[in-house]
């Protein structure tokens, strides 16, 4: 009987090295990049309605994590269909997968700085970004919200989100609490969170999102 084929959550992915730490493609992408800003907090915390307005501010590309798998989702790819599946049980993508995604989205952009939410969004995810791409953010936005707001938010928006639903809502938010707030930790011990109390209006949240970049507009820039 043959061995069952490893997963390979790369496969479908053209162009890309399935090699780990390989120097000439960190070099690359370190040539592409200037700054990097992640944006954290949980589904619903609003953080696809604040970085337009930071991107037109502060002259970032928006590099959505939870928007390039839906792309792929969208495509019909081998690894759409993968992702999918992944998102309808509430689970996080493997990251390898969404690393790949993010270091292609930056090698098309003619920009070098870059705001990315939703990522990373576990402890893999933090290793996997850091190990292939080897660039540390300025800093990272982290939007505090509590569970009931954040439930309250999902279920009153429609986005036809496979994991926009009542059944889901529950283990997404779960998996935000137990995966992504001990990355939030592991930044704030190295003084690199910024935190917002995302549960106010639009416009005083942002707000403070600007006075957090103009802090620190020698790294970040001003759009110029």
């Amino acid at each position: 009987m043959n061995e069952a084929r490893d997963f390979d959550p790369l496969d479908g992915f053209s162009g890309i090295s399935h090699s780990k730490g390989d120097q000439n493609w960190i070099q690359k992408m370190a040539s592409l990049i200037r700054s990097v800003v992640f944006l954290l907090g949980g589904p619903g915390s609003g953080k696809g309605t604040q970085c337009p307005l930071i991107v037109k501010q502060f002259g970032f590309t928006h590099l959505s994590a939870g928007d390039l798998l839906q792309a792929e989702i969208e495509s019909g790819s081998e690894n759409g269909k993968m992702i999918q599946d992944f998102k309808k049980e509430g689970k996080i993508v493997p990251s390898e997968v969404t690393v790949k995604l993010l270091q292609q989205a930056m090698q098309r952009s003619t920009n070098k700085k870059f705001l990315i939410d939703g990522f990373p969004c576990n402890e893999e995810n933090r290793s996997a970004f850091e190990n292939n791409v080897e660039v540390e953010p300025d800093f990272v936005l982290f939007f505090d919200c509590s569970q009931e707001e954040l439930t309250r938010r999902i279920l009153n928006r429609n986005q036809g989100r496979v994991d926009d639903n009542i059944q889901t809502i529950p283990k997404r938010i779960q998996v935000y609490f137990e995966s992504t707030v001990p990355v939030i930790n592991y930044y704030s011990l190295r003084g690199k969170v910024q935190k917002i109390d995302a549960e106010r209006p639009i416009e005083e949240v942002f707000e403070e999102v600007k006075s957090v970049f103009i802090k620190f507009s020698g790294r970040s820039g001003d759009g110029n």
